[in-house]
């Protein structure tokens, strides 16, 4: 079974921020599940404040935090990568 795993990405750069959210604008939410989802790890849900912020908050299940980091392959590079693996979650939602 996954484990769920909380990464802070933080851009490495302004100009990479502005790269990113140009070529984000052009992705469907098709091509990200496909490219960010196999057998080792699967991308669930991003938080983010826009472009004006230069971190990004996702939640992931993967087998291990290098799984997380492979699976972003080239667009991990983008970001600072800080993968924080969280076994504890309460629940309140109805």
């Amino acid at each position: 079974k996954m484990k769920d795993y909380m990464v802070i990405h933080t851009f490495k750069s302004e100009e990479i921020r502005q790269q990113y959210f140009a070529m984000a604008q052009d992705l469907t939410l098709e091509d990200i599940r496909a490219q960010l989802k196999n057998d080792n790890a699967s991308f669930q849900i991003n938080w983010n404040a826009g472009e004006g912020e230069m971190a990004m908050y996702c939640w992931w299940k993967a087998n291990s935090p290098e799984a997380i980091i492979e699976t972003l392959g080239e667009m991990g590079e983008m970001f600072h990568n800080d993968v924080k693996e969280m076994p504890n979650m309460i629940d309140v939602t109805d």
